[in-house]
């Protein structure tokens, strides 16, 4: 089990928040970049490597549009290219910082969703008495992709043995989307109603207190990390306030 997977499931929740929390607070292109250099090592070492890998195929076409718009057609001063030709100054900075913001909050989001465990974040806040409705529907939306995700690739397989093309040019791809999207929703809306009833049926509405079974161990270790996490934040506040 990674580091990720075996920490409090509220530490990663947290560092997390933190790095998001601080690509928005940071301006310069040196502290994003340092920042986004930073939450590649954290992924890395806690094991949740997926979501950097995930991250940078996600922001590579935000960086390619941020060059072109911004380093390419821009305004003001212009420098050399490596390659020839001129590149906006002001631009290419202003994409740089702003790509590396876009690329903290997607590669931290990632890496958690990629190693969070639903099961061990519903006991921890039910032993901290959390409203049991608001966890369970965090939950279900950090699961809803990855079920929509495999549904979509089945449907999709099954569609190919049918016989339906879904790759080739744009106009076949785009005849090829209601003979998907279609089933899709249709099975999407039975599930849901299916997953209303079996909830239902356990009493998740039930108002009351509720009991944990196997609450998450909360280590000294993990507190001193979500503590650690709130000063790195409220220093990035208070250094932005100032600056």
């Amino acid at each position: 089990m990674t580091l990720a997977r075996r920490a409090h499931p509220f530490t990663s929740g947290t560092v997390t928040l933190a790095l998001i929390a601080l690509a928005l607070v940071l301006s310069s292109t040196r502290q994003t970049a340092a920042l986004y250099i930073a939450t590649i090592v954290i992924a890395l070492s806690t094991g949740a490597g997926r979501g950097v890998r995930t991250g940078l195929v996600t922001v590579a076409p935000i960086w390619v549009l941020l060059f072109l718009l911004q380093g390419v057609l821009g305004d003001g001063a212009r420098i050399a290219a490596p390659w020839g030709g001129t590149l906006s100054g002001p631009g290419l900075h202003w994409a740089l910082s702003q790509g590396t913001r876009l690329a903290v909050i997607a590669t931290a989001s990632l890496a958690f969703a990629s190693s969070f465990d639903p099961h061990r974040f519903l006991q921890a806040a039910i032993a901290r008495r959390w409203s049991f409705g608001a966890a369970f529907l965090l939950v279900a939306t950090l699961d809803a992709a990855d079920r929509l995700g495999e549904q979509a690739r089945q449907l999709r397989e099954a569609q190919r043995a049918r016989g339906l093309h879904v790759t080739g040019s744009l106009r076949t791809r785009a005849g090829a989307l209601p003979a998907l999207v279609f089933p899709l929703l249709l099975a999407s809306m039975t599930e849901a109603d299916d997953r209303a009833l079996a909830l239902e049926t356990r009493g998740l509405m039930l108002r009351g207190p509720r009991t944990a079974t196997d609450p998450p161990h909360d280590t000294a270790p993990d507190r001193i990390v979500r503590w650690l996490a709130f000063v790195a934040v409220l220093a990035g506040v208070i250094w932005r306030v100032r600056s």
